[in-house]
């Protein structure tokens, strides 16, 4: 990637995270910083740091808080393997129907985030999965690699609470399966790259 622009927004997280944050921006690590005076949870808070992207912006990538970089290159890597024309490319895959990419360090074309924003009836992570589907109705592509281990770590469930009282969180498997109803053949999980 030519350039990066790093905006975090804080969920209201505790009190030694924001000074923490408030010293990385200070430093100049952190482009913008937003600290929430509430946990928006994942979908709204992902929509409200897309507002603060600067208008050059081509992409997003959406990256949880539990992460560990293993390789400062992995943006780029991630740059390469996204789909020509438009689409998703993620570290993480979901391996179970439907199958799809994981939102936990996700890209997305800038045009596409903004067209559909990550619906915030689904709260926590069924709003990347449903986002997906849209893009997939288009006839865009999805690249899903599954070993990233290399690039990067996801520690998993380390990246905030609430998700269990989260809105939309009680939906229907059957009904997730069906957003991806006659689309499957544009989701590509890459093993190994």
């Amino acid at each position: 990637m030519d350039e990066l622009e790093l905006i975090v927004l804080d969920n209201n997280s505790k009190f030694q995270t924001k000074i923490l944050l408030k010293i990385l921006k200070k430093l100049k690590l952190i482009d913008t910083l937003v600290l929430n005076s509430k946990n928006d949870l994942f979908a709204k808070g992902n929509n409200l740091a897309s507002k603060y992207a600067s208008e050059k912006t081509t992409h997003y990538l959406l990256l949880n808080s539990d992460i560990k970089i293993n390789d400062p290159n992995c943006f780029n890597r991630l740059m390469e393997i996204h789909p020509t024309g438009g689409g998703i490319s993620s570290f993480g895959a979901v391996l179970y129907e439907p199958i799809r990419a994981d939102g936990y360090c996700m890209l997305i074309d800038k045009d596409l985030y903004d067209k559909y924003q990550l619906d915030e009836n689904f709260e926590w992570w069924w709003s990347v999965t449903k986002i997906q589907s849209q893009i997939l109705t288009e006839g865009l592509k999805i690249r899903a690699v599954q070993n990233h281990e290399k690039y990067i770590h996801h520690y998993g469930g380390k990246s905030g609470k609430g998700w269990k009282d989260a809105k939309g969180m009680d939906i229907r498997m059957d009904e997730v399966i069906n957003w991806f109803k006659d689309k499957k053949e544009n989701v590509e999980i890459i093993k190994i790259i």
